[in-house]
């Protein structure tokens, strides 16, 4: 019986064949194997071209950020002298300036808290009606504890109402409701079973309103005859200028306990007249001529005798912003605050149990010379009054923030206020008397962050470049901010292009993009890079320090206290070095980052030099791996015939055997 082993294809041939066909095999396989080696190689080109396209990207995207519109040179910061009063934010729109802020008052919202109730008090079923200004909270309540009713009115709310119970005792609790929306139209208010309840839990009373509206088109006799030369009604608004006197009378004398006024005014300081000039004096005829015998005389001029002209005498000069006053019903007067200059309506408040207990009128009294007042409207009020119902444990009320910005006076009703410095938005925190300096200037920081971005990404362009064009490990030992796997394939492509035309000039490119001189409003002080501390080698002058051939290979350096001097000084001409728009036209044409952006371009773009040096590869690997197909379908069908060729041998041989062994066993046996 023949041996399994010698089977062709099964197990290992007794005469060695398999090895026979490896080799043969080998041989055979140099041409595929020299296709994969080329397949290879291009696979690795095309890597390390998609490699350094994003790392050409990055560079051009980081210079492209310097000059676009949305460039960090127009970003804009606010500071305030004092945070606990008041911060701010700024817009790229938001001009560079100082302004002085004064915080008189924030906006408050009402915030109303009940007597001590019983820890077991229960709410009953109703409709539960509030209003937060003109926007009402309708609850329909099933009746429960004063938890969960409180519960059920902060969901039904939400934005506009919150409300919580406080343990004031282990025995008594205390139901807290207040208005989420800050400023003196957003009273709190209630309505249906809602009024009922805060008066039983005693959170409000019932009350008659006191407050009164004094019209400034009806004036009155104060301490003298109105003068009509200085005083004028007209379209509803009181005009008093110099010497007049008139005041405005309440329908009846009022308890000034928990009493405001509320007058919104103008007082506005006119240009100076100019100063008189000498009159022109009379106009005298020509005296009149004689003609004879062709001559003629001329008569003398008439002569008037004219006085010397003496200017009249200035007026003195009278600066009085105190204009108003508190007149009891007695007559008695009490001055009230200065007003303030404003060419648009101002709005005072005083309270007025300060200066009077009872009040009766508001008199109006100008002796400035040179400003001019109109009152549009005036009022008397109780602050704490809404709706008929006064909160008899009020926590806060809700009021309006007033704030002074260089002088000028502010109402708002948010403490978040946007509209008085445009493109800045004021956050209003504390009252207080102290002045807080507001400063808009740029974003330093985020104009370093930038510059540092780009000279970061410049570096890591620069130094692929030396790895891909250079055979020296130094090369790669000399950086230190790559990871392990960037080191190991910085290694296993150094030296790949060297002499490539391509990377020796995208270096040089770089180099003079970032070495070249550049126009800015500073002229020669800041128009290269070195000159804002950002260089190929940032040492001081004197510097004792060897030669470092680092330094040596193109990368930039950042001397941050430079770069920071420069930023606070000359911000402007940072930006135009960067990017710089000199033909007039607004649009950007020169500047360091702009060329680098320029030059880094055509390698990128879409049909770029790197998307050609891709496609030539990508044709290249895919002949290679047509080639490894045919070449794999040729080796198979080779290897297969080899296996059946020394097969049938093996068989041949095998049958030799057989016949053999016969025979001498023939021999053997005498047959």
């Amino acid at each position: 019986m023949s041996d399994i082993s010698s089977i062709p294809g099964v197990g290992t041939s007794k005469y060695g064949t398999d090895k026979l066909i490896e080799g043969l095999m080998k041989v055979e396989r140099i041409p595929r194997d020299r296709a994969q080696t080329q397949l290879d190689t291009f696979t690795k080109q095309k890597s390390v071209w998609t490699d350094l396209g994003r790392t050409v990207s990055a560079v051009r995207d980081s210079s492209r950020t310097m000059y676009s519109f949305r460039n960090p040179f127009a970003d804009r910061i606010a500071k305030s002298s004092e945070e606990d009063i008041l911060s701010a934010t700024a817009t790229r729109e938001a001009l560079e300036q100082t302004r002085k802020v004064l915080v008189e008052k924030i906006a408050t919202a009402d915030r109303f808290i009940s007597a001590n109730e019983p820890k077991d008090f229960k709410v009953p079923a109703g409709s539960y009606g509030f209003s937060v200004g003109e926007k009402k909270v309708d609850l329909n309540f099933a009746g429960g504890s004063l938890q969960e009713f409180a519960e059920a009115l902060a969901r039904k709310g939400r934005d506009l109402i919150s409300a919580q119970v406080v343990g004031v005792t282990s025995d008594t609790k205390a139901l807290v409701i207040e208005s989420l929306k800050t400023g003196e139209k957003n009273r709190l208010g209630f309505s249906g079973d809602s009024e009922k309840l805060a008066i039983d839990i005693g959170m409000v009373e019932r009350v008659t309103s006191r407050s009164q509206n004094l019209d400034p088109a009806h004036p009155g006799i104060w301490s003298q005859p109105i003068d009509q030369q200085s005083v004028r009604v007209s379209g509803g608004s009181l005009a008093v200028d110099l010497g007049g006197e008139v005041k405005l009378s309440l329908g009846s004398p009022t308890s000034t306990t928990g009493m405001s006024l509320e007058i919104r005014y103008k007082l506005v300081k006119p240009p100076e007249a100019p100063a008189p000039v000498a009159p022109p004096g009379p106009s005298i005829p020509a005296s009149g001529s004689v003609t004879f015998a062709g001559i003629t005389i001329k008569g003398a001029p008439s002569e008037a005798g004219l006085p010397e002209w003496t200017p009249p005498p200035t007026p003195p000069k009278i600066d009085d912003n105190q204009m108003l006053y508190a007149i009891a019903p007695n007559g008695g007067e009490v001055a009230m605050d200065a007003l303030t200059d404003s060419s648009e309506p101002s709005t005072l408040k005083i309270e007025l149990s300060s200066l009077l207990p009872e009040i009766a009128a508001i008199g109006l009294r100008n002796r400035d010379t040179s400003r001019h007042l109109e009152v549009l409207s005036a009022r008397v009020f109780d602050p704490k009054e809404s709706g008929g119902f006064r909160p008899t444990r009020p926590i806060a009320t809700a009021g309006d923030a007033i704030i002074k910005v260089d002088g000028i006076e502010a109402t708002r009703d948010s403490n978040e206020v946007k509209d008085i410095i445009p493109g800045v938005t004021i956050n209003l925190k504390d009252a207080s008397d102290k002045v807080v300096k507001l400063s808009v200037e740029p974003d330093r920081k985020a104009a370093k962050e930038a510059i540092i971005a780009l000279v970061g990404n410049y570096n890591k362009l620069m130094a692929w470049t030396n790895i891909l064009s250079r055979a020296d490990p130094t090369v790669v030992a000399q950086i230190d901010y790559f990871t392990e796997a960037e080191k190991k394939t910085a290694v296993e492509r150094l030296g790949l292009y060297q002499g490539d035309s391509t990377l020796s000039v995208l270096r040089s490119s770089l180099q003079r993009a970032v070495s070249s001189p550049y126009p800015t409003r500073a002229g020669s002080e800041i128009s290269l890079l070195s000159q804002i501390g950002i260089s190929t080698d940032s040492r001081k002058p004197g510097s004792t320090q060897g030669v470092d051939s680092a330094r040596l290979k193109g990368y930039l350096e950042i001397d941050e206290e430079t770069l920071d001097k420069t930023l606070a000084s000359n911000f402007q001409a940072v930006k135009e070095i960067f990017g710089n728009a000199t033909n007039g036209d607004m649009i950007v044409n020169t500047g360091a980052a702009f060329t680098l952006e320029s030059l880094s371009r055509p390698y990128v773009e879409t049909g770029g030099i790197f998307s050609l040096k891709n496609q030539t590869l990508d044709g290249q690997i895919a002949r290679e791996k047509k080639t490894i197909a045919s070449l794999d379908d040729s080796l198979t069908a080779k290897e297969r015939a080899l296996k059946t060729k020394y097969g049938m041998m093996e068989g041949a041989l095998n049958g030799m055997n057989a016949t053999s062994a016969s025979i001498t066993q023939g021999i053997g046996s005498g047959n």
